[in-house]
């Protein structure tokens, strides 16, 4: 591998760890249901920390919009409503598949959706190269990988049936849910691979190469907090736990919410990076290798919390043997970007 590609995939290994660990903090929010803390990490993580990222870090930040076209923005608007609707169905799906499972699912789908768009629309002339037919070889892989995760999970789900009546139900449900996250959730790339004219507005701003996309994801992010806030909302209104919000004893919840935010917005934040070290088709090359990287990083976390406590051998088999395929997926894809 040359320099740029090893610095490329430690980037894309640091971002999955932060990408895979970041739901854990829910876990502390003990007083709360589910909405109460995707309403909070939709505030606090999703608008207010990239925010205060940007700011830091894209010198003259409103000023680099007001030289891009209204078309781009509202484009970048359309990937993150999209993005934030996916937003939505993951987190209905982390409960009910958990973390392992879910990530499998959604970011296997993802990760060729949010790959094969770019290359097709953007690079078509790259598609029929050996590098072309590297990067479809591993989102192949990528897609046997999350097949097997799949039947892990179903396996793990009759396994802990006959454990006990009372753990988690509705499969099916959660599976449909991850996979129409996975598609949507693929949008949040296409706002990267389709806001150059931002990246360069930055640049001229003074952003530098490595911060210039921080530029990207605000439009995209504030478009996308709007469908897990509203939807929380009046989730919380139907089930009248409203109040929950300010029970004493939780102000530290909406810290756990803003930590959400720093460990995901950093992942993505060095993913945009590490497309800059993959050369043209590094949304592309990235994105998929990023996804695989978060699937293989949140079963190591699905297994340290006890997701797969009482399961029996043969779904940790299978969950092993698909995570054998994203790695291998991986290693196609780190080839692909030097080919």
């Amino acid at each position: 591998m040359t320099s740029q590609t090893v610095q490329a995939v430690l980037l894309v290994v640091c971002a999955a760890l932060m990408n895979a660990a970041y739901s854990l903090p829910m876990k502390l929010n003990k007083k709360w249901e589910w909405e109460h803390s995707w309403f909070a990490f939709s505030i606090m993580g999703v608008a207010v920390v990239p925010t205060i990222f940007a700011l830091l870090t894209v010198p003259a930040l409103w000023s680099t919009y007001a030289a891009v076209s209204g078309g781009t923005l509202a484009a970048m608007a359309l990937f993150g409503a999209g993005w934030g609707v996916s937003l939505v169905f993951f987190g209905l799906a982390l409960r009910r598949l958990g973390l392992a499972i879910t990530f499998a699912i959604s970011l296997g789908t993802s990760a060729a959706v949010g790959a094969l768009t770019p290359l097709i629309a953007q690079h078509s002339d790259q598609v029929m190269t050996k590098q072309g037919g590297l990067i479809f070889f591993g989102i192949l892989i990528i897609l046997v990988g999350v097949a097997f995760c799949g039947l892990a999970g179903k396996m793990r789900e009759a396994a802990l049936q006959q454990e006990s009546p009372e753990t988690r139900q509705g499969f099916l449900g959660g599976f449909l849910l991850a996979f129409i996250s996975g598609i949507l959730g693929s949008m949040l790339n296409l706002g990267l691979a389709f806001g150059g004219s931002i990246q360069r507005s930055a640049q001229q701003h003074g952003a530098s190469v490595a911060m210039m996309s921080n530029a990207v994801w605000l439009p995209c992010l504030y478009a996308g907090f709007l469908p897990g806030v509203i939807y929380c909302f009046i989730l919380m209104r139907r089930n009248r736990n409203l109040s929950k919000l300010a029970l004493p004893g939780t102000w530290y919840y909406w810290l756990a919410g803003a930590s959400m935010g720093f460990f995901w917005f950093g992942s993505i934040v060095l993913y945009s990076i590490s497309t800059t070290k993959l050369g043209d088709l590094g949304t592309s090359i990235g994105w998929p290798l990023f996804l695989a990287a978060i699937v293989v990083a949140s079963t190591i976390f699905g297994v340290l919390t006890g997701e797969w406590a009482r399961t029996g051998k043969r779904p940790i088999r299978t969950m092993v043997l698909g995570v054998s395929f994203l790695v291998l997926a991986i290693a196609i894809l780190s080839h692909a970007s030097r080919a």
